[in-house]
């Protein structure tokens, strides 16, 4: 039986995948991903390939090219950022079954929303939706985090944490892949699919064991500056918790960079078409996905310490080696017309299987390292404020991103080198890396609240 005791229901320790424990929260997870991830997608597609044929989906006219993707990927984040922490307050104080239900509820509407700007051809449409799912997510993340050590036990976090990122990872290549394609050939069965999935994660929400609110007597904050600061303040009286959202913060951000510098490298520099973006994306995907599931299968193992804090400092130094054989490696160049290479044209490139390969090798150790860094923060928060913790961890990747958004748009007014972003990946993974590497040979135990 499950140990935890702030589980409102008693439920038997079945597999994860077929526990109601979990198996909602996996459905509802990452159909939710896919939406996101689609949307945001498709609107890049739109912006990035269809404006330069239809005037419709014309985006900021005037604006250099290669700001607009960081533009329009700060219409997800900055609401997010924004909201999240008043969601943590409100995952504190009311059940985090109720919420995932309305949340996903909201997610109906949202997707019913974007139907008609795919419809309509709406590119102020389509990014308003993408601001809501934004603001949908704020909700979501910090009550996700949250109730994921009282409806699972602590020697489950580690498998819970790698299935649900594993599998996100997975899902973010299909929302990639599906998103751009359909946008640019198919917008309206894209709109139907969107919504179906909205369908499955509500019913999935409404399937969720209730999960009982620590804190019911808390009064939620609702000015969202000073709800931030007030979470803010939080984690960094609780050390042992901000330093594995720093580096989870990390992850997110060098996520940031690969995701919104790629599309313009691709298409603008290296030359080819949305093909051989999915084609990227996909083996990104594949090695994150692989990384994930290997840290499920080895991250128990005693050899890597406490938390498996010894197996982060191998996943971000892998990260750091492979981003700077991408940074160093010839690039693949199509040789004919900017943007018309295809997937033959790139895979028969001398330069593409090394650069490809330099790809896959930093995802893989991307996905080692962020999958023990969330089962940290979740077993480490105590219970009375995990919410609250949990969000501005939120808040933090959140800054993360932006920053790290604004610096991909200040190199390109600055016209730096198409490189340099995988230049600021390197440098940031360095310094997470001494850490890493110090804390490895440093090994502490933490109090877990699971």
């Amino acid at each position: 039986m499950s140990k935890n005791k702030l589980l409102a229901v008693d439920t038997p320790r079945k597999p994860l995948l077929l526990s109601r424990r979990f198996a909602p929260l996996y459905i509802l997870f990452e159909a939710g991903t896919f939406n996101d991830n689609a949307l945001k997608n498709a609107l890049i597609a739109l912006i990035t390939y269809v404006a330069l044929v239809n005037p419709a989906f014309e985006f900021l006219p005037g604006l250099p090219e290669a700001m607009k993707v960081p533009i329009a990927s700060l219409i997800f984040t900055g609401p997010f950022l924004v909201f999240c922490a008043i969601a943590g307050q409100i995952a504190d104080k009311v059940d985090r079954g109720v919420i995932f239900r309305w949340v996903k509820r909201a997610e109906v509407f949202i997707m019913v929303l974007a139907g008609i700007g795919f419809m309509m051809q709406s590119i102020f449409i389509l990014a308003l939706t993408l601001a809501m799912m934004g603001t949908q997510s704020a909700f979501f993340a910090p009550t996700k985090n949250a109730v994921m050590p009282q409806w699972l036990d602590s020697d489950e976090l580690i498998r819970g944490n790698a299935l649900l990122s594993g599998t996100q990872f997975a899902v973010l290549l299909l929302g990639t892949i599906i998103g751009t394609l359909l946008a640019t050939k198919a917008p309206m069965v894209l709109a139907g699919l969107l919504f179906i999935l909205a369908i499955i994660g509500w019913m999935a929400a409404e399937t969720c064991p209730p999960a009982a609110p620590p804190n019911p007597d808390l009064k939620v904050d609702y000015n969202p500056i000073t709800a931030i600061w007030n979470v803010l303040q939080k984690i960094f009286e609780h050390p042992e918790v901000l330093r594995p959202w720093l580096g989870i913060a990390w992850f997110y951000g060098l996520s940031t960079i690969f995701l919104t510098a790629f599309p313009n490298f691709i298409a603008r520099v290296m030359g080819y078409n949305a093909e051989v973006f999915m084609l990227i994306m996909a083996s990104s995907t594949i090695a994150i996905f692989v990384g994930s599931i290997l840290t499920m299968i080895i991250g128990h193992l005693k050899v890597w310490g406490p938390e498996a804090i010894r197996l982060v400092a191998i996943g971000i130094v892998g990260v750091t080696i492979s981003s700077l054989l991408i940074y160093l490696l010839p690039t693949p160049v199509f040789d004919g017309e900017m943007g018309k290479g295809t997937y033959k044209d790139f895979l028969a490139h001398p330069n593409t299987w090394p650069f490809l390969t330099a790809i896959a090798a930093s995802s893989i150790f991307s996905g080692i390292f962020v999958v023990p860094l969330q089962a940290m923060a979740q077993r480490r928060a105590h219970p009375r404020i995990r919410a609250q913790l949990m969000s501005a961890g939120s808040v933090l990747y959140n800054f993360a991103v932006n920053i790290l958004t604004f610096g991909l748009i200040g190199l390109a007014l600055m016209n730096m080198s198409p490189k340099a972003p995988f230049m600021m990946i390197v440098i940031g993974s360095t310094c997470v890396s001494a850490y890493a590497v110090w804390r490895a040979f440093h090994l502490t135990e933490h109090k877990s609240y699971t």
